[in-house]
């Protein structure tokens, strides 16, 4: 590692007492989260609403927050609209989809499940959701996305790296299959943005959905909806609220105007705390870069994958650097979750998966952590 990032090591405190490899489930809070947070409390605490907290304080954050996420994916501001989590972007997308000619619902048995729950709501509507089978666990070959769109289809979703075995999904060839149909593209890249560099206008799709859980080290409670400037003016959804109108100030009960931008497809009164929170990781990630993080995930990577063909454990991730994110998917047996909090025990967070342990480096993973991770397995198994 770099010295460089080996600096950043110091903006997370748990990396002093533990192996902490389990960012693609939540990331680590950062000094400089914490900072921000207790910069609005203490602004709270002493200033009180409404001018301070929200006008200074509040809304120059979700700003700020828009920002530096557009900056990380290609987008501009205001195509970004800011939710409390992924299942709330997609509903309110959903919300939006006219159902009336176009009824198939395109999904992959390999999605995140809040993916195939959001539409298999909407079967009341009249959707059809077909989920696409894998033939390996791995991934789902695009031929299977060829066969399935068609002039029925209305959406198509699209994971670009898949949560169990990491795969890296060709998120541009689907989303150019369902732009050439007719059909809508949604991507969420929950176990991407950050980590796999994204240009969501290179990628063509018509929204984009992520949190900052993750790889993006910003906690809960705050996501991100990207959709595509030309769709806005279209968008009409059911699921809103005061936050997603013109004016919401004017405390208009009687008419609904939404507003112009992305803010249409906001909500109510926004997370204000988890956006302090998500600034200072959104700021670190950003500074560091998703290129370089990419470069050093797929060293730790390769070591991972290194050390379990020596421990002789399966793989269940593609080995392949270019093929995968930043997840391996170890092969432990049957006993995963009880080998996890063992290893948790031992001040090494990883995450069960199936039979196996997701082990999810960050940027900031030294290889030691790595072998110690294998140290104590070899103790486990």
């Amino acid at each position: 590692m770099g010295v460089d990032l080996l600096r950043y090591r110091e903006e997370f405190p748990v990396l002093e007492r533990k192996a902490y490899l389990i960012s693609a489930s939540l990331g680590p809070i950062s000094r400089r989260s914490r900072a921000y947070l207790e910069g609005f409390l203490e602004a709270w605490e002493t200033e009180g609403a409404p001018d301070h907290v929200w006008f200074e304080d509040v809304f120059p954050t979700m700003r700020r927050c828009k920002e530096v996420f557009a900056g990380l994916v290609g987008a501009r501001p205001h195509e970004l609209a800011i939710t409390t989590n992924v299942s709330v972007a997609l509903s309110t997308i959903a919300s939006c989809a006219d159902l009336s000619s176009r009824t198939k619902i395109v999904c992959s048995e390999l999605d995140f499940p809040t993916d195939g729950h959001v539409w298999l709501a909407h079967v009341r509507r009249g959707a059809e959701v077909v989920f696409l089978r894998s033939p390996d666990g791995l991934t789902v070959p695009l031929e299977a996305y060829e066969e399935a769109i068609d002039e029925r289809t209305a959406v198509v979703m699209v994971n670009r790296v898949l949560y169990r075995s990491s795969a890296l999904v060709d998120a541009a060839a689907i989303c150019r299959m369902a732009r050439e149909a007719g059909a809508w593209s949604v991507v969420d890249d929950f176990h991407g943005a950050g980590i796999v560099p994204v240009d969501v206008r290179e990628l063509g799709c018509d929204f984009y959905v992520t949190g900052v859980l993750k790889w993006l080290c910003g906690g809960p409670g705050l996501a991100f909806l990207y959709a595509r400037e030309e769709l806005l003016p279209r968008l009409q959804p059911l699921v809103t609220g005061w936050f997603a109108t013109r004016d919401p100030f004017s405390f208009d009960l009687e008419h609904l105007e939404l507003h112009p931008t992305a803010r249409r497809l906001e909500h109510g009164t926004p997370p204000a705390a988890a956006a302090f929170v998500a600034r200072g990781g959104l700021e670190i990630v950003a500074e560091v870069g998703p290129g370089r993080i990419r470069e050093r995930q797929g060293e730790l990577t390769d070591l991972v994958i290194a050390r379990a063909d020596e421990a002789g454990l399966p793989v269940r991730t593609p080995r392949d650097r270019a093929a995968r994110g930043g997840v391996v998917n170890v092969g432990v047996g049957l006993e995963a979750p009880k080998i996890c909090h063992a290893l948790l025990e031992r001040g090494v967070c990883t995450d069960p998966r199936g039979d196996g342990l997701r082990v999810s480096p960050h940027f900031f993973t030294t290889e030691e952590e790595i072998d110690r991770l294998f140290r104590e397995l070899r103790a486990l198994l």
